[in-house]
């Protein structure tokens, strides 16, 4: 689909937005054209329709003086948009003085790839950026706003700069995964975890490509049945520390699944509330199949806090203890785990991401 209608409303919503009025703006437009809001003729019309109001309300806004930089760059395959990344911050190296506005219009694993390059740079270069993630994926878990509209009425005059935490995923130095994830460590924007649901991410990516419609709700209930018999559960250790290092939870057992998030009140795999209140990490023990499927509608809902299997609690850090094969995913892009790499560290950072926020 051509997202020529759509690239220009941006630009002309740019040439109005208040943000960062008082210095010399640098806009990007990162697009990824295999994303369902630009692949769907459907899911384009409607975003082209949702810009378009917000440029109507935007109409007798001022022009901003002077008028900001502007590129676009689309995306062409996988990791592309952490080499465009790379590229803006050299480019910001060198150009001193200037802020950079980055608009991610994709899916939340395009916009993955961005942020974990924009996380791992100098602090004085990474804080001159500011991303704003647009819900043109099929996802959309990590993007600021679910709908359109909101995301969009960020620039004009409802979105505050707000900076986000990131999680550091950490496997123990010497695994396998230590080798594999870049400097030792993955990142993560939204959630990460381990167990079935990160089987369900890595048998999603598998397809996506070749069959249409929601595939991780499919997956999810494929999963329910063949898990445990790809990945029979093994006793693991959980230590959740606080923001202080000390103790504040420890867990043990079998566990159907482990999910840390940068906060409470966060999604995966397309809108399910893994995370349904301002607690940031859910454990959920391993069960009988015929427990599973009477649970997983519930749960899915966000009705954790029914069901004893469901532990909600709060942690900056887990340290996860384990000696046998599973996965790990961090916003969607899943990776295998061995009994060398563990202990398992996941923590959040301090404050690494500028973003646009929504106007409290």
């Amino acid at each position: 689909m051509d997202p020529s209608v759509f690239i220009s409303g941006i630009r002309h919503l740019i040439e109005k937005t208040p943000i960062a009025s008082d210095e010399p703006l640098e806009v990007a437009l990162v697009l990824n054209p295999k994303a369902g809001g630009f692949s769907h003729a459907t899911r384009l019309s409607t975003a082209i329709s949702d810009l378009g109001s917000v440029l109507a309300a935007a109409e007798a806004m001022p022009a901003r003086k002077p008028a900001p930089s502007w590129r676009v760059r689309q995306t062409e395959a996988p990791r592309h948009a952490a080499r465009i990344a790379e590229e803006f911050l050299d480019e910001a190296a060198m150009r001193q003085r200037r802020t950079w506005l980055v608009i991610l219009a994709c899916g939340d694993g395009t916009s993955h790839e961005f942020l974990d390059a924009l996380s791992r740079a100098p602090d004085e270069l990474r804080e001159r950026f500011i991303v704003l993630r647009l819900p043109m994926g099929t996802g959309n878990d990590g993007s600021d706003g679910r709908v359109l509209v909101d995301a969009l009425s960020r620039l004009t005059g409802h979105g505050r700069i707000a900076t986000q935490v990131a999680l550091r995923v950490i496997p123990s130095p010497g695994g396998p995964a230590s080798v594999i994830a870049p400097d030792g460590e993955w990142r993560s924007f939204n959630i990460a975890s381990i167990g079935l649901d990160a089987y369900v991410t890595q048998q999603t990516n598998r397809f996506k490509s070749s069959l249409p419609g929601d595939f991780y709700k499919l997956w999810l209930d494929i999963a329910s049945v063949l898990y445990d018999r790809i990945y029979p559960p093994r006793d693991m250790e959980i230590v959740a520390l606080d923001n202080s290092g000390a103790e504040a939870t420890r867990l043990n057992g079998k566990f159907l699944l482990i999910a840390i998030g940068i906060s409470g009140r966060r999604t995966y795999g397309g809108n399910n509330p893994i995370l349904p209140d301002d607690d940031n990490v859910c454990a959920i023990r391993q069960m009988p199949l015929l427990r599973k499927l009477a649970l997983k509608g519930p749960v899915a809902s966000g009705r954790h806090r029914e069901f004893p299997e469901a532990l909600l609690f709060s942690a900056n850090t887990l340290e996860i203890m384990y000696d046998a094969d599973i996965l790990v995913q961090m916003d969607g892009e899943a990776h295998p785990l061995v009994a060398a790499d563990f202990p398992l560290r996941i923590e959040r950072t301090a404050p690494l991401i500028r973003h646009l926020a929504h106007l409290d």
